[in-house]
């Protein structure tokens, strides 16, 4: 069995059931594009009509995870007890390396395997892609998020183009093989229109990770108002994606990993072109779109 095959079979076996909460109360302001509304009052939302390309982010929005995100972009919280020695060693790293990108983005990212291929207690044998992996599953098990594998084959069959620009590291493509018995690629996401932040050496919302990918959409004939970014954060995924002229949808579909960010000037105004309430709405709502267009 090769690592990654190994990798695979890690995850399913290591996988931790994670809740996944209904939405609570959402701005007022948000109220007349939720999707459940739309469907439900048999209303089409102009801003579909357009819509060639759809973006997915992973954590939070595909995939449910404990912590709402990856665990390399949890901040320390102060309210919490000591962590132990692999956390404690785990975020001073991060922050170390975060400190050193900010001479190149305001929102560096890391590797992880990188990390912990230099933890002193890391056990002997074991590389430090392993390590990571495991620690991973042990502080932020995922889970698919309801919908997704549905709203992923719906969106294909309807023939619009799929990628990913996602905060992630090396074991994230491997979720989907473990969960859906086949990668990014095999499900229809397009290689070219595949963008992860470890690759980079950014996070989102830097616009130049979103640019990665909108390069690719250009080439292929579509404009970057033809594209929809789904995510479950207003600041990484909603913000990020306008900043760069895509339209904005997002998913508010689990409370744990909903982050509205409305203390943040950036995002205290700002509104999404469609909420979802759940990923299967998508599907649905695109289709009617298209079928009036």
């Amino acid at each position: 069995m090769n690592e990654e095959a190994r990798f695979i079979s890690l995850i399913r076996d290591q996988t931790k059931e994670v809740a996944v909460l209904p939405p609570g109360a959402l701005p007022q302001r948000f109220e007349p594009l939720r999707s459940g509304n739309l469907i439900r009052n048999h209303q089409v939302d102009e801003e579909l009509l357009a819509i060639r390309v759809v973006l997915f982010d992973i954590y939070g929005t595909l995939f449910s995870s404990a912590a709402g995100e990856i665990s390399s972009e949890i901040p320390p919280n102060p309210n919490n007890a000591g962590p132990d020695n692999e956390t404690a060693y785990f975020r001073k790293a991060v922050l170390e390396r975060h400190l050193a990108g900010y001479a190149t983005t305001p929102y560096p990212e890391v590797r992880v395997e990188e990390i912990w291929a230099s933890y002193p207690e890391l056990p002997k044998g074991m590389s430090g892609a392993e390590f990571a992996l495991r620690y991973e599953l042990a502080h932020n098990p995922v889970t698919p998020m309801p919908g997704a594998f549905p709203c992923i084959r719906g969106l294909g069959q309807a023939g619009l183009a799929l990628g990913i620009v996602s905060n992630a590291q090396f074991f994230t493509p491997l979720l989907f093989n473990a969960f859906f018995g086949a990668g990014p690629e095999e499900l229809g996401f397009a290689p070219d229109l595949i963008a992860y932040s470890y690759e980079h050496g950014r996070a989102k919302p830097d616009p130049e990770l979103f640019q990665v990918v909108l390069k690719h959409v250009q080439a292929r004939g579509y404009r970057i108002d033809e594209c929809l970014y789904v995510g479950n954060d207003m600041l990484n995924d909603v913000f990020g994606a306008k900043n760069v002229g895509m339209k904005g949808a997002l998913f508010a579909g689990d409370r744990q990993s909903l982050r509205l960010r409305e203390d943040n000037p950036l995002c205290r105004d700002l509104m999404p072109d469609l909420i979802l309430d759940s990923l299967s709405d998508l599907p649905i709502l695109i289709q009617k779109g298209h079928s009036h267009g």
